[in-house]
């Protein structure tokens, strides 16, 4: 009986591991949404939020990873300039922070980083190694203080 729990409980907690590792990411075009451009999106902006495990993965031959970023990527072309944030989709081998676009428009900025709604601004990936830093000092500071 014990042994049957304990396969329940360890069934239960990879499950619950693999809901986990999902990540949302706010979804837009500047050319259909105007808000999309902003510098910060924020709840009032009414910008669509996606579960990247739903979304349809884009048409390619190459295998790609799950999802574990959102991204914000400006793009160029004769026409002008366009917004767009979404779910970062990454091959086997890529590298990290590349943006590719399945268009013809040049990529001018390509903002990646983790974290539930990160793409709501530039500044998350910048933000994000700030804050780890930070924790990493006082961590640091925190160890010297109990060393003496």
């Amino acid at each position: 009986m014990l042994k049957q729990i304990c396969a329940l409980l360890l069934i239960a907690l990879c499950l619950m591991h693999q809901g986990a590792d999902a990540i949302k990411c706010y979804q837009c075009k500047s050319l259909t949404d105007r808000n999309c451009a902003l510098d910060k999106i924020d709840a009032t902006s009414n910008v669509r939020q996606v579960d990247c495990e739903s979304v349809p993965k884009p048409a390619t031959m190459e295998q790609l990873q799950p999802v574990t970023r959102c991204n914000k990527v400006v793009t160029s072309d004769a026409a002008g300039v366009i917004v767009s944030r979404d779910c970062h989709f990454e091959t086997i081998g890529q590298k990290d922070n590349v943006c590719t676009v399945s268009h013809s428009r040049q990529v001018d900025k390509c903002y990646t980083c983790k974290g539930d709604l990160c793409n709501a601004s530039a500044a998350a990936t910048s933000y994000l190694a700030w804050s780890a830093a930070a924790t990493i000092l006082l961590a640091m500071m925190g160890w010297q203080q109990i060393a003496y």
